[in-house]
């Protein structure tokens, strides 16, 4: 039988520094899927330790952690310093990308399997030596005679094939239409603290179709977010897990996604699915559901907000929600804080997505976790929220969140996120940032996605918004990742 150590001797691992391409593989047993993953024990494994000459800074896609001092500008995405990095246990955080490696002179490796992920490790000594910690049954992707991302597109070729998934086609034609999502809205127009979380009715939602029909632009999805469910203790986090519609709010929930269509929107819904609350409706009836308390936060975990126990039936409680809303009529699904370790999130997004795939196959699912080994579980990935706070790189983070989605989750959508950010202080939301975020956006792969309504701003951004996306509906509509090799 092959061992991992004459896989890599085969494959050219020994002379790495020369910079001999490869693709180490070992042979092992799979399990059904080939790659699942969940917080489970596991025993120690051989490992193979390979130790890569590179050049600084090192670019970590799935290193989405950032500190208040690097809010702007993804500089959290580069390491010049010496660490340690388990990608498949990372918090997944707001825009976590692909388990890859790429050093400043081109250097390029990757982990292709979860098999062993627990100890599958990158480790860099701040200088110019990257170790990557090789465990049975985990197979090594590495590159260094290619330019520029010819080597990445090369990566997710492989792992395209080797995960089994094709990039979309045929996909239904609200997939690719502009979206308009609430969110913001509701915070411009909120006037006090979670006002905005409150602020979500019936009635709001139809002013908000009837502005944007004023306004002239293209018809396309429309999204509630955040504030349509009920909040059975009172506080905002019981919400997560109790997603149902508040009656005082929207009294007849069919009626207020018939009236969406009716306008001439696709309707959409936001869902927190990966949070789960004790005081939530499923949390008191299915307490199964309760996964972990919140790493870095201290808390009752008996009366706290939780991550959903990936070990739990998913799927039958993912059924159970999606069906309800599908059976109304909405036909897009924001999944959002999918914030948990990456080894947590993929089975709750597999039995999420295969849950809703179940119901209609035409639903189309969203989720903020571009990573090669999320995508099979999802059909549009979204560049997440940008706040545009004069104080921080903010223009850097717009491009360091779209390269990280676009490069991560090939022949998948892209959601080109709330165009205007998400900060409405009178600083941040300013004629000038506007424009320059939109401006960011032109001629990039994604369908736009408008949140505030730009009449809040300018005569100008209303019709530069306007301009940009009669452009969009009216053109190619190039919304799929094609980072790939084809």
């Amino acid at each position: 039988m092959e061992t991992r150590r004459t896989a890599f001797k085969a494959a050219g691992i020994g002379a790495l520094a020369a910079g001999i391409p490869a693709v180490a593989k070992a042979k092992v047993s799979k399990s059904e899927d080939g790659y699942s993953m969940g917080n489970v024990i596991a025993e120690p494994l051989p490992v193979d330790e390979v130790k890569i000459k590179v050049q600084k800074p090192l670019f970590c896609p799935y290193h989405s952690l950032s500190t208040p001092e690097q809010k702007g500008g993804g500089a959290h995405y580069f390491q010049n310093d010496e660490f340690v990095h388990n990608p498949f246990t990372i918090p997944a955080s707001g825009m976590s990308g692909s388990p890859v490696i790429m050093a400043a002179n081109g250097t390029f490796v990757g982990f292709m399997s979860t098999r062993g992920y627990q100890q599958s490790l990158f480790k860099f000594d701040g200088k110019e030596t990257l170790t990557v910690v090789v465990p049975e049954g985990q197979q090594l992707f590495y590159e260094s005679g290619l330019k520029g991302d010819a080597a990445w597109k090369k990566y997710n070729a492989e792992m395209m094939k080797q995960l089994d998934f094709k990039p979309l086609e045929n996909a239904p034609v609200f997939w690719g239409d502009v979206e308009y999502c609430t969110w913001v809205e509701q915070k411009k127009q909120s006037k006090g603290r979670q006002g905005h979380f409150k602020l979500l009715t019936h009635e709001f939602v139809s002013a908000y179709a009837d502005k944007i029909i004023e306004l002239g632009y293209p018809k396309g999805k429309l999204t509630l977010d955040h504030g349509w469910g009920v909040f059975p203790d009172g506080s905002i986090d019981s919400g997560f897990g109790s997603w149902e519609p508040d009656s005082k709010t929207f009294p007849d929930f069919r009626k207020t996604a018939d009236m969406i269509r009716e306008k001439g929107f696709t309707p959409g819904l936001w869902i927190g699915f990966p949070k789960v609350h004790a005081a939530s409706t499923i949390g008191k009836r299915y307490p199964e559901i309760l996964g972990a308390g919140q790493s870095g936060k201290v808390s009752d975990i008996k009366t706290d907000i939780r991550w959903l126990n990936p070990q739990a039936d998913i799927f039958g409680y993912a059924q159970e929600v999606i069906s309800r809303y599908q059976q109304m009529g909405f036909r897009k699904f924001k999944i959002d804080m999918s914030y948990n370790t990456k080894s947590d999130m993929l089975p709750i997004h597999k039995e999420l997505y295969r849950a809703a795939k179940s119901i209609d196959p035409e639903l189309e699912m969203e989720f903020h976790v571009p990573d090669i080994f999320f995508c099979k579980f999802g059909d549009v990935n979204r560049t997440n929220d940008i706040w545009m706070n004069p104080q921080y790189d903010w223009p850097g983070r717009v491009e360091s969140h779209y390269t990280v989605t676009y490069k991560s989750a090939p022949g998948r959508g892209i959601n080109l996120d709330h165009i205007g950010g998400n900060d409405t202080s009178e600083s941040a939301m300013t004629e000038a940032n506007f424009l320059k975020h939109l401006a960011m956006y032109e001629g990039k792969t994604g369908y736009p996605l408008v949140s505030i309504l730009p009449h809040h701003i300018s005569e100008k951004c209303v019709k530069a918004t306007g301009e940009y996306l009669w452009k969009y509906a009216n053109g190619p509509r190039k919304y799929i990742s094609d980072f790939y090799d084809k």
